[in-house]
């Protein structure tokens, strides 16, 4: 982590307090330009929990470059400890944004993760809507945690950009994994932003993301996703003086012995 921009630490984890505009303008796009490396993790409060719980995947999560608040309950939780994260910089956000300066720039892409039809119809849309961009290759996400093999391919096409959707922790894991093999490459886990950019999955309307409640507009289209927001939730507690100490005293914010299947070998 530079130490040329502030950051906020959050259950240990530490993350750079910046625009989104200034964060691709001031280091992302020169990191593509200077044929750089650079591990981006984007955070939900969900993945911070799971540091707290997984000591293995801390550690991946603290091996990247820059660690960026995706999920305004990270960015809530900055305000209740009095140091505010001017804003929530997203994933899926990220991603359109760098499909778009590789097309203008004449930039390769690699898409790894998802299923095969939503890697296919990624791939697709890449090619209509952003057709100066140079599909590196692509790759679904069914296939063995650590794949040797796949991972010198996939870098054998020195791609300036390297997008993984495998879900939280298996894709920070495999970056910090094969990173190392790559002479150059922005690397960033995007989760499930695969489906949003294939059209399987439709991202919220503009005046629910306004409002900071894109969570609930995503939990009342997937009743599912209830048990992993009650870990906003916890993750929110976890950030309020009183209540932090209580807990602490409970024993809920201290780390569990668990390591991660996906993280580290």
């Amino acid at each position: 982590m530079t130490k040329e921009y502030k950051t906020v630490k959050l259950m240990d984890i530490n993350f750079i307090n910046i625009s989104r505009y200034s964060f691709l303008k001031n280091i992302v796009y020169p990191s593509i330009e200077q044929n750089k490396k650079c591990f981006i993790v984007t955070a939900n409060p969900e993945v911070v929990i799971a540091t707290r719980d997984d000591p293995d995947f801390k550690t991946v999560v603290k091996s990247a470059d820059y660690v960026l608040a995706d999920g305004i309950g990270v960015v809530n939780a900055s305000k209740l400890i009095n140091n505010p994260i001017v804003e929530r910089v997203t994933g899926v956000d990220m991603m359109f944004d760098l499909l778009q300066y590789a097309s203008d720039h004449k930039k390769s892409v690699f898409f790894l993760g998802a299923s095969e039809d939503v890697n296919v119809k990624v791939t697709k849309r890449v090619e209509r809507d952003y057709p100066d961009l140079v599909i590196a290759g692509r790759k679904n996400g069914y296939f063995n945690r650590f794949d040797d093999e796949l991972a010198d391919k996939i870098a054998g096409t020195q791609p300036d950009i390297v997008f993984v959707a495998l879900g939280a922790k298996r894709q920070e894991g495999w970056i910090y994994h094969y990173m190392d093999k790559f002479e150059k490459g922005i690397f960033i886990g995007v989760g499930g932003s695969f489906d949003v950019l294939s059209g399987q999955i439709k991202r919220a309307p503009s005046i629910w993301i306004k409002f900071q409640l894109e969570w609930l507009y995503r939990l009342l289209k997937e009743p599912h996703r209830v048990k992993r927001d009650l870990k906003v939730l916890e993750f929110m507690l976890l950030h309020v003086p009183v209540i932090k100490r209580v807990m602490k005293w409970l024993g809920f914010s201290k780390s569990k012995p668990r390591s991660t299947r996906d993280g580290i070998r």
